[in-house]
């Protein structure tokens, strides 16, 4: 079995925190914490029941996008999941390898493994809280977006997907989020131009598979510390598209129409010339790529006062249209 259960605890729901005399609200729910195996790794799951009181319609796996995650996405989760458990559905997700309570190393995964990350999750929940893989969903954000489509043809594991934010290629991602981070930095044309120059000619550097000390001579004083070149090295080439031509289970792709990091409209254009039924595809208006309403929420990373504006909103903080879509969705597939 390639999940293990090891310990299992519990987190209290709701907590406070002050900072600079402003009381924050962190909405959460109690959580049992449950360990599992990926390889090498020990992994800290954290498993929370719907709050309906009826038996759970689904349980829904949350997969990280990019960087030191959290199970929780410090609070971004908990926000989503009260919703969704109001209505039903039971909630499972993990600290990223170095992270929280899990060992390992995140940055030193390739998409491959990330997948078999959440194989493992999948039969540990399956296992220890006994649903099917008709009542098993994962919902991804971001860089999940080269993990999830890859389990979206394993029906035998997984009922149901649903995507938010994803691009389907690294590299025309990147080159996006370059010009756009230029474009809001006030750069003219020329310079933009420069910058996607550059940005092209660092992924013909990348096909050469250089060396960490190859690499440092070529970026000198803009180096990347090691562990984060590694993890782009070894996943620079992601690309959905092969993934996308596979998909077996019902999928929901959503984009926020005011993504700064990937071009949704651009992604979800090209889902409009595809024919397979089981996907169902949404611009979701004035939402970002977090599907924050990008009129209070309108840069590409969320800072630390965004965050606290996060967590005083809470539901308020997203678009309106994003929560309502999901459970509407999840409803129409009698899940």
């Amino acid at each position: 079995m390639s999940a293990i259960i090891l310990l299992k605890g519990t987190k209290m729901s709701r907590f406070f925190v002050f900072i600079f005399g402003v009381l924050i609200f962190n909405p959460f729910s109690y959580a049992e914490e449950i360990f599992f195996e990926n390889g090498q790794d020990r992994l800290s799951g954290h498993y929370l029941e719907n709050t309906n009181g009826q038996p759970a319609k689904a349980v829904l796996l949350f997969v990280h996008g990019d960087g030191a995650m959290s199970y929780d996405a410090d609070g971004y989760y908990g926000i989503i999941w009260e919703r969704l458990r109001e209505n039903g559905y039971a909630i499972f997700s993990w600290d990223k390898p170095g992270v929280g309570d899990s060992s390992g190393n995140w940055l030193e995964q390739r998409m491959t493994e990330r997948q078999s990350e959440v194989l493992a999750a999948i039969d540990l929940v399956q296992d220890e809280y006994h649903f099917s893989a008709k009542n098993t969903g994962l919902v991804g954000f971001s860089q999940a977006g080269w993990i999830l489509p890859a389990l979206a043809n394993k029906p035998s594991k997984v009922g149901f997907i649903i995507g938010i934010g994803f691009a389907t290629n690294w590299v025309e991602q990147g080159s996006y989020l370059t010009k756009i981070r230029h474009q809001i930095a006030g750069s003219n044309k020329n310079e933009i131009t420069s910058a996607l120059d550059a940005y092209m000619k660092d992924i013909s550097f990348f096909q050469k598979n250089p060396s960490y000390s190859e690499y440092l001579t070529y970026a000198g004083e803009y180096a990347m510390e090691k562990d984060r070149y590694n993890f782009v090295l070894n996943n620079f080439n992601a690309d959905a598209r092969h993934d996308y031509s596979q998909i077996k289970v019902p999928s929901l792709f959503l984009w926020g129409e005011k993504d700064l990091n990937v071009n949704a409209k651009q992604e979800f254009e090209w889902w409009q010339s595809q024919s397979n039924k089981l996907v169902t595809t949404k611009l979701i208006e004035n939402a970002n790529h977090g599907m924050l309403n990008s009129n209070s929420f309108d840069s590409q990373n969320m800072g630390f006062w965004q965050w606290i504006k996060l967590m005083w909103l809470e539901e308020g903080a997203f678009s309106p249209d994003f929560l309502p879509t999901v459970l509407a969705w999840l409803e129409q597939r009698n899940i």
